[in-house]
Order: structure tokens, then sequence, then C-alpha cells
């Protein structure tokens, strides 16, 4: 107990007393008193206000995307098997998740066919809570179960059908929509997602600015420039769609615990549970949340925050970490990730070496501080890939490898012959200048190093002046929640540099820093208010001149699905392969052959995994110069019965340099000589396969299992 209240003073004398005598800072009594009023235009926004502006804005949201979803897929006018067509690549995996957990006798028993899979990486029986980020689907497939049954209870249709005409020689199908529809829950849960974006941007906008007119700049941004900050509306199950709002909320609550460094034990717990949600949706949210710890303990090497702030966010993140192992099964890219060894050094080098640095002269301290950082982080990483044997991230060292050297491979050039893995193209920089985003966010960069020079400059003032009692922090004054924020829009801005895909993460945080131009404090100049809210006017009006037409552009994209190829492969599947039939072929297209005929695939587009990207390679030895019967035997091995050929991979290059048989001349140049395989396989399907179905896109060939000369069973031609 005595402890404890010795801890409370302490914690109370650390703080600047308003009684002691500063230069700086006027007295409690006498006129200087009102200086230290709070002017009214910083005064903090109503909670209710900014939760109902918030709630508006998300309504809006997710009524923008849905619109722009409908429009240009015609999505209500779909058959089933068509709208699931339309979830292409890791999109359709995912859903067949979903579907599972829909179409099981019962919730528990579609649990137990997702945690004893043998369809998804045939004749392995896995796991897929553990491998894939499926918490989205169990919550969603769940929800819509106890939804379904209390509607049917009731007496309730929560679905219209009717047939709808396609036209085109192809036949007409029963399209439904509604909430008792399957995929229009799905889609309800994803565009629910999309809403809580947009109000938590609002709600960081105007915690980060002080005001409401910050979060309303925040959200006019974010609309202003919707298709550089998210693809929600275009590909509504990827994992980024559900996890993006709790990245939003975990900043928002590093934020506040930087901003209130207090002994509060919700703060860590909450910044847990926000980072434990996060990375449940999603596999990729570990590297972000390594870069806030960083971050934040580089804030605290500086002495921008003392360490109590620092230790919550690490306590908070490393509770969201474990907790999240627990219930992805030990998930093996999280074992051994950059988040483990994030956490496991950073707890070291306080633990251990602080003692140690913190006698070192200044700045050599923080130097060695900083480098420390790197080489625990780095060892810690390496030595727990090395005790579990996990080479799941090798790829990404690699990808980053090949961004600044000529370093390549195969799985490497699978990834960056891809255009969302390629460099951030000067296309989306010319976009987000023309709505002013990216001369706002340097003016408020600007404006604010400006600030914390002044702010720096007066303390290095006062603490060398010998005849103060109070010698202030080199820090003091600044603020962190700024400063953290600025910082994580430098590392996503690095990250959206090298691949494109990430702007998601760089875009909506350049709209939060803008609301910055609405805090007075970084304005000074500015002197009255009404000429400050009049330069706001004219720079919205200045974003509004591209940004509806942005709006508009996006709005008016109107289509209407259809993929007749595909369609008749899936239905040629199902009517005539056995239902154990299994199946190798393009990531993407085995996606859809999983999610629609329920057929066993050997191979799948979730790349971040060792051992799938190694069954993927043997796969693809079909598109390479090898034999026929090299080919047959690998496929063979892997107890294969039919393989599909896609035209675009056998034929076509989506640039020079990426067609398939460009990536096995740079993996295998010996055979740069020899014929490619791929052609004669889709036109000719010499022996030893078997050609058993063809139309314009597919070509699917029997893997016999004798190598014999027979003729092909069966062979339909559209």
């Amino acid at each position: 107990m005595m402890a404890a209240k010795h801890h409370r003073r302490h914690s109370e004398d650390e703080r600047p007393s308003k009684n002691r005598k500063h230069p700086n800072i006027p007295k409690e009594n006498g006129p200087a008193k009102a200086h230290n009023k709070t002017p009214p235009e910083d005064k903090a926004p109503s909670f209710v206000v900014v939760v109902v502006c918030a709630v508006c804005i998300g309504v809006v949201h997710s009524i923008h995307v849905s619109t722009m979803f409908e429009n240009d897929r015609h999505f209500s006018h779909l058959s089933n098997l068509e709208r699931e067509m339309t979830f292409r690549t890791e999109m359709g995996l995912y859903y067949s998740y979903y579907k599972t957990l829909v179409n099981s006798d019962s919730f528990l028993m579609g649990l137990n066919r997702l945690m004893h899979d043998n369809l998804t990486e045939y004749p392995d029986i896995i796991n897929t809570l553990q491998r894939f980020n499926l918490y989205p689907e169990v919550v969603l497939g769940g929800t819509y179960r106890v939804f379904s049954s209390m509607t049917s209870w009731l007496g309730l249709e929560m679905r219209v059908c009717w047939q709808v005409s396609r036209g085109g020689g192809l036949a007409p199908v029963v399209s439904c929509e509604g909430l008792g529809d399957p995929a229009y829950w799905y889609l309800a849960g994803v565009w629910i997602s999309a809403g809580l974006t947009a109000a938590l941007l609002f709600i960081q906008g105007t915690d980060l600015s002080g005001n409401l007119i910050g979060g309303f700049l925040t959200v006019l941004c974010f609309f202003f420039n919707h298709g550089e900050a998210t693809r929600v509306q275009w590909t509504p199950p990827l994992r980024e769609s559900f996890a993006f709002p709790w990245s939003i909320a975990l900043n928002i609550a590093v934020t506040r615990v930087l901003r209130t460094p207090r002994p509060v034990w919700t703060r860590p717990l909450l910044v847990g549970t926000l980072s434990l949600v996060y990375l449940l949706c999603w596999q990729f949210a570990q590297f972000t949340i390594v870069a806030v710890v960083i971050v934040v303990y580089i804030m605290y090497t500086i002495s921008v925050i003392p360490p109590l702030p620092m230790l919550l966010v690490l306590l908070g993140t490393s509770y969201g970490f474990l907790n999240n192992m627990v219930l992805q099964f030990g998930n093996t890219l999280l074992v051994s990730s950059p988040l483990a060894g994030c956490l496991v050094g950073v707890l070291l080098l306080y633990l251990f070496m602080e003692p140690i640095i913190h006698h070192l002269p200044f700045p050599m301290n923080m130097g060695v501080q900083l480098g420390f950082l790197f080489v625990s982080c780095t060892a810690c990483k390496i030595e727990l890939s090395r005790i579990f044997g996990v080479e799941d991230d090798a790829h990404i060292v690699n990808i980053l490898k090949s961004k600044f050297t000529n370093y390549s491979d195969f799985h490497t050039l699978l990834y960056t012959c891809s255009p969302e893995f390629d460099f951030l193209p000067q296309e989306s920089l010319y976009k987000l200048n023309e709505t002013l985003l990216f001369p706002c966010v340097t003016m408020v960069g600007g404006a604010v190093f400006i600030n914390i020079l002044s702010i720096v400059k007066n303390n290095i003032i006062v603490r060398m002046d010998k005849n103060n009692e109070v010698r202030p922090p080199l820090w003091s004054g600044v603020d962190p929640g700024v400063i953290f924020n600025g910082a994580m829009l430098i590392v996503y801005a690095i990250m959206a540099s090298l691949v494109m895909r990430l702007k998601l993460f760089l875009t909506p945080q350049m709209c939060v820093v803008v609301s910055l131009l609405a805090c007075k404090k970084y304005w000074r100049v500015i002197e009255r208010k009404e000429i400050h809210l009049a330069i706001l006017a004219v720079l919205v009006s200045g974003m509004c001149v591209r940004g509806f037409r942005n709006i508009s552009e996006q709005r008016s994209i109107v289509g209407e699905y259809s993929n007749p190829e595909l369609e008749e492969l899936i239905e040629w599947i199902q009517s005539e392969t056995h239902e154990d039939a299994v199946f190798a072929g393009p990531m993407s297209t085995m996606a859809n052959i999983l999610l629609s005929t329920q057929r066993p695939i050997v191979n799948h587009p979730h790349y971040e995994h060792a051992g799938l990207r190694e069954r993927t390679k043997k796969v693809y030895s079909v598109f390479s110069r090898r034999s026929a019967e090299t080919v047959y035997e690998t496929l063979l091995s892997m107890k294969v019965n039919y393989v599909v050929l896609e035209e675009p991979w056998c034929i076509r290059r989506s640039r020079p340099g990426c067609g398939m048989v460009d990536l096995w001349d740079i993996e295998e140049p010996q055979n740069k000589h020899k014929p490619y395989l791929c052609p004669k396989l889709f036109h000719r399907s010499p022996a030893p396969f078997h050609g058993v179905f063809s139309n314009d896109m597919f070509v699917v060939l029997q893997v016999p299992s004798r190598y014999v000369e027979i003729p092909a069973p069966r062979y339909h031609s559209a």
C-alpha cells in the first residue's frame, strides 16, 4: 500500500506543477489566468454529436459502395452460380467456407468441416481456421443461421425471387434478393464493415484535430479519393474489407493512449482487443501492427512520450497477438512472424538493455537504442523461424529484395507481375494531386514541422537558462498523437510506394492528416476564426472540382456480369465428373471450382503458405517447357485426376517478361531451347493426357492413372 502511494506521488511530481515558477507559464492567479482558458474553437465536440454524425456518414458510405457494386455486376439479377463466379481468386476461396457453414446440417457440423477440411489441399486434411483468416465468415455464417431460423419460426419471408431471361442463347435463371438470401446476408456484412470504415475515419479526423470540421474534411477527402482509398465495392470478400476498420480503430486507440499517459488498465485491454480482431480478419495485419509498435517505441526512445504509454501499447498488442495465436490454433504465418519477433525483441530490449543504455550520454543513448531495436527484432524473428522451422513469410523478403535488386524467382515473379504488387504508379499521385489531397498533406506537414521546431527551440532556450527552476522536457508541448499519425503516414507511404495494393492504407491516412487544416494551433498566423473558415471553404471548393467528378465517374460504371465459358466449365464438372474427382490448374479457377462444385483441389490462391507455394509450382509445370511425360508424372504423384488449362495463361502475356513461360525460363534457363508445352496441350492434348472438355477459354485434360494409349471417355466442345 505504501509503495502504491509513493508511486502516485512520484507520478504527480513528474508532471509540471502549476505553482512552480516558469517564464513561459502564467500563474494561476491574476489576469494571466484568462490565457489558460481553452478558446471556443478548440473545445472538444460533444460525444453524442460525434457519434450521430459518424453513424450518418457510415450509412451513406454503405449505400454508396453497395450501389456501385450493384451497378457494376447487376448482382440482383444473377443466378446463384453466376454470383459465385463473380467471386474470383481468393474471394471465391473465402466465400466457399461461408457457404459450407450455411449449407451444413448444423453450425457445429459446418465448423467441424472447416477444421477438418480435405477439399482445399487434397489429399491433406487442414484446419482452415488455422491456415486462413476466416472468422468474418464464421461470424456471418453463424448469424445468418440464427437470422434464418428466427424468420422461419416467425413465418417471415425475407427474400424475393423471380425468373430472369438472360438472352444470348443462355437459359433463363432464378434470382433472389433480400437478407434471406445467403449471398445478400454476406454482402450486408461487407457493407456494414465499409460503413464502419467511413464512420471511424470521421472519428479519427475529429479526434486528431479536436473539432468536427476536421472530421468532415477527412470524410470529404475520403469520398473524393474513393478509388484510391478502397476497392471494397469491386472485391467485397477480400480480407481488407473486414479488417481495415479495425486498423483505423487501433490507430485511434493508440493515439488516445499516447495523449493521455495514465495507468488505466482498460487502455491496453482496448488496444489488445482491437489488435486481436484486426489480426483475426487479415493475415497482413501483423505488418501494420509492427509499424505501430516500432513507431511508439521510437517515440519513447527520443523522449516524445514517457515509458508508461509505450508499455501500455506493447502489452496491449502482445495480449492481442497471444489471443490470436490461440483462436487461430497456432497459425504458422504468425508464430514466427515479424510481429512475434518485434514484440519479443522490444520487450527484451526494454527489460535488459534499457538500464545500460540509460547511462550513455545524449544523443548517443538514442542512437544505440535504435540500433539495438533493429538488431533485437531481426534476431528474434530469425530465431523464431529457426526454432519452429517455418518459412511461410520467406517470399516477403524475396519480394522486397526484387524491388531493389535484380533478384527474381518463380514465386516472386508471380507476385510482382501482378499490378497490385508493383510500385505505386504515377497515375495515383496525379489523381491525389487533382483533388488537392497531396498539396494539403504537404501543407499540413510543413505547418506541423514548424510548430514542433518552434516548441523544441523554446524548450531548449528555457533549459539553457540556469535561472529557471523548471527545466521542461525537450518535447514538452508537442502533441504525441500528431507525431504518431504523421509517422504512420510516412510508414504507409513507404509501403504503398513499394506495393501499390497498400495504397488503401496511405490514402485514408492522408485524409486523416488533412483534418489538421482545421486545427487552429498549427495556423496561428491566421488570427481570426472567420478568415480561417473562409480559407478552408476555398480549399474544399477546389477539392470539389475533381472530387465530385470522381464520385460521378465511379457511380456511372454500369455493367452486367456474364462469363458463359466459366459457367459451362462448372456445369460440365458437376454433371460429368465424380464428386471425388481431384482438380488442379490456375489458382483463380481452382477457387471457383471449389466454391461451386465442392470438388477436391490441390492448389488455391492463398499463396502465403510455403507448402502451398511448392504445390502450385508443381501444378504450374504444365505451363513450362518440360516434356508432357514429366508433367504427367508430377500431377500423377499429386493424385490429380483433371488439370484445367486457361487460354490467357497459355497464350497471352500481361506484359513483357510476365507470361508463364517467361517465369519458367528464369526458373529453368536450361530448357529455353525446348518447345512450350501448354499451347500443345491446349490445342492438341498429346499423350499421356486425354482431352475431355474444351471451349474458347478452358480446356480440361484427364490425368489417367496409368500411362496407356486409350481414347478419351468423353469429349465436350462448345
